[in-house]
């Protein structure tokens, strides 16, 4: 039992070393966000709401980019009314709420922290210490879970020339906006 632990924890060590090899911290946020395979649909979306120069400029800023599988959770048919030029407004409020001027690393977080997004409003970012052994049994290590608002951060910490990004897999809005069948 105690092997298979140490092969889940090498396996899911090199899954990770993988993914964050694949993003360059000399590249701006925009570059990182094109060339992960994975946040392809945040890049349509980007593009939609012409936002992408604005993750090529200086920054610094803090994204909280949800997977192409967050895109996928959603409602039947709400991506594709998001990305028609007729509801540009929305989605890029959608988008700039998940975007934070500055730069915020996992190791900032306190257990609660509001901060305000490049939307206007405020987002919630939790930080919960917790071990290893609630997720593997026996061999306790720390491990930090952090969220932003109701979305689990699957990678933190990614750095990049213009700031840092956190892959989420929600997508996360407003509190005072009911989108895409979801509310905070």
């Amino acid at each position: 039992m105690k092997t298979l632990k140490i092969i889940l924890l090498l396996v899911v060590s090199l899954t990770m070393l993988a993914f964050t090899s694949m993003l360059n911290p000399d590249k701006t946020i925009a570059d990182n966000v094109a060339e992960n395979k994975d946040l392809s649909t945040l890049l349509t979306a980007l593009k939609a709401a012409d936002l992408v120069d604005v993750f090529k400029g200086d920054g610094p800023y803090t994204v909280f980019a949800p997977t192409n599988k967050a895109f996928d959770n959603l409602p039947e048919g709400k991506l594709e009314d998001l990305l028609k030029a007729e509801n540009k407004e929305e989605l890029s409020k959608i988008l700039k709420y998940h975007v934070v001027a500055g730069e915020i690393y996992a190791s900032d977080i306190g257990s609660e922290t509001m901060i305000e997004t490049l939307e206007g409003t405020q987002l919630k970012i939790t930080s919960q210490q917790s071990t290893a052994d609630e997720y593997m049994g026996d061999e306790a290590e720390a491990m930090n879970k952090v969220m932003v608002n109701n979305a689990v951060v699957s990678e933190a910490d990614i750095t990049a020339s213009n700031g840092v990004i956190h892959i989420i897999d929600r997508i996360v809005t407003p509190a005072d906006m009911e989108v895409m069948g979801i509310k905070n």
